[in-house]
């Protein structure tokens, strides 16, 4: 069963008059014809074509077994129930009225029918809508998956590279360490030495103690200057230090802004996709910001652990290195004062050879120090140009990586955007080509049977004269006429010879 509203451009309606001087042109039905009924009233199938459009309210067309079902023999060819609006209210004079009953439980069954229609309808949309939700949550958590593997390589990364750096630090330190010890000990046996020559040859105490005081002032200005470079050094290594930390700062903040500007993104996407499932996809995304702002909590107090912990050991070597130096200090001061003491009684040849010998060491000492600090120097150079490297060949990589896969996302959108367009038009055509072959099927047919009708009626030989719009004119310039030429044509016969005039008004075209 069918239900559908006809939409007829061109019709013939046939109007048989009945008056004293006239008599009725009776059609036969052709038994092929299905059964037709107008708000409750059974009429012709013929008369049916002068309802406009646009005066039915509903149409219903019954298959053969169902009509049969219902009406019985008389709908073995299908039928068709048409419910008029109040205001046009149509039957022809052969009409027959219908138990009110029949097509009550006509219209009870097409509805059933149309709710069980309904229901599958409904029932094969939740399923697709079911299992799209189904693949779109098999997406998200492979698209979760993806992301904590993601993290959880970069964290791996980040441990390593945190623990190289601690044991290029820690072998750095070892060296250091292993330097001060060998100049210690290489400083001991020069005093060592130095003291014993200038207690076996000590005189000229007078000049020596005035070689002594300007030497004094001599040492005094190099560890003045020692002092300076020192603090410079210091300076520049907690410049230094501070450049670094201010590029990790904003390189986290401008990560952070990626992430967020990233988040953002794909917040408006979920949002215009969520329209659909706007509760559901509410509740995910707030769980997924817990879960992130948790997960960045967590990370920033790390982060903050770490840094604290830093400083606290970067603190405690710096103390530990300023206990050291005041010890070397104080014990420096010790010996010198023991040399000072032993070389007043030393003679003033062993004191200028000593003193000559101390000046080229002091010399080789400086070129070597300074020599140590710029090959040092052109180490950590390398060492910051090659991390700026890594660190910009990491934040390209991972800058490329998210361009890629957001380019495959748009890609795989815009694939699964024109796939559904495909598919819905190539329903709608289906649907479309179906209904107009439905529609040209029954109109064919119904066309035909009209044109035979109107034919026969113009060469019927009881018809004498043909008048076109109150012009008369041969049957044969009328057979020349399509039922779509006609608006009307009406019948009448003399009762008292049987001649029959046919009048037609054709259509304003």
């Amino acid at each position: 069963m069918k239900k559908i509203v006809l939409s007829i451009s061109c019709a013939i309606a046939a109007l048989n008059l009945q008056a004293a001087s006239v008599t009725i042109n009776t059609h036969k039905v052709i038994p092929k014809n299905p059964l037709v009924i107008v708000n409750g009233y059974k009429i012709r199938y013929v008369d049916y074509a002068k309802i406009k459009p646009e005066y039915i309210e509903s149409i219903v067309q019954l298959e053969p077994k169902e009509a049969i079902e219902f009406f019985g023999d008389i709908g073995s060819n299908g039928a068709i129930i048409i419910k008029l609006f109040d205001s046009n209210k149509y039957f022809a004079s052969e009409s027959t009225k219908v138990d009110q009953t029949i097509i009550d439980k006509v219209t009870h069954f097409t509805e059933e029918k149309a709710k069980i229609a309904a229901e599958e309808k409904a029932k094969r949309e939740a399923e697709e809508k079911a299992k799209r939700e189904a693949e779109e949550k098999a997406k998200r958590e492979a698209e979760e998956k993806a992301k904590r593997e993601a993290e959880e390589k970069a964290k791996r990364e980040a441990e390593e590279k945190a623990k190289r750096e601690a044991e290029e630090k820690a072998k750095r330190e070892a060296e250091e360490k292993a330097k001060r010890e060998a100049e210690e000990k290489a400083k001991r046996e020069v005093e060592e030495k130095a003291k014993r020559e200038a207690e076996e040859k000590a005189k000229r105490e007078a000049e020596e103690k005035a070689k002594r005081e300007a030497e004094e002032k001599a040492k005094r200005e190099a560890e003045e200057k020692a002092k300076r470079e020192a603090e410079e050094k210091a300076k520049r290594e907690a410049e230094e230090k501070a450049k670094r930390e201010a590029e990790e700062k904003a390189k986290r903040e401008a990560e952070e802004k990626a992430r967020r500007e990233a988040e953002e993104k794909a917040k408006r996407e979920a949002e215009e996709k969520a329209k659909r499932e706007a509760e559901e996809k509410a509740k995910r995304e707030a769980e997924e910001k817990a879960k992130r702002e948790a997960e960045e909590k967590a990370k920033r107090e790390a982060e903050e652990k770490a840094k604290r912990e830093a400083e606290e050991k970067a603190k405690r070597e710096a103390e530990e290195k300023a206990k050291r130096e005041a010890e070397e200090k104080a014990k420096r001061e010790a010996e010198e004062k023991a040399r000072r003491e032993a070389e007043e009684k030393a003679k003033r040849e062993a004191e200028e050879k000593a003193r000559r010998e101390a000046e080229e060491k002091a010399k080789r000492e400086a070129e070597e120090k300074a020599k140590r600090e710029a090959e040092e120097k052109a180490r950590r150079d390398a060492e910051e140009k090659a991390r700026r490297d890594a660190e910009e060949k990491a934040k390209r990589e991972a800058e490329e990586k998210a361009k890629r896969e957001a380019e495959e996302k748009a890609k795989r959108e815009a694939e699964e955007k024109a796939r559904r367009e495909a598919e819905e038009k190539a329903r709608r055509e289906a649907e479309e080509k179906a209904r107009r072959e439905a529609e040209e099927a029954y109109n064919s047919d119904f066309i035909n049977k009209l044109e035979q009708d109107f034919k026969k009626s113009i060469s019927n030989t009881r018809i004498k004269r043909v008048l076109i719009n109150g012009k008369e004119v041969p049957k044969s310039e009328a057979l020349k006429l399509s039922v779509f030429d006609v608006e009307t044509s009406i019948i009448t016969f003399d009762k008292i010879n049987g001649d029959g005039v046919l009048e037609i008004k054709l259509t304003k075209k």
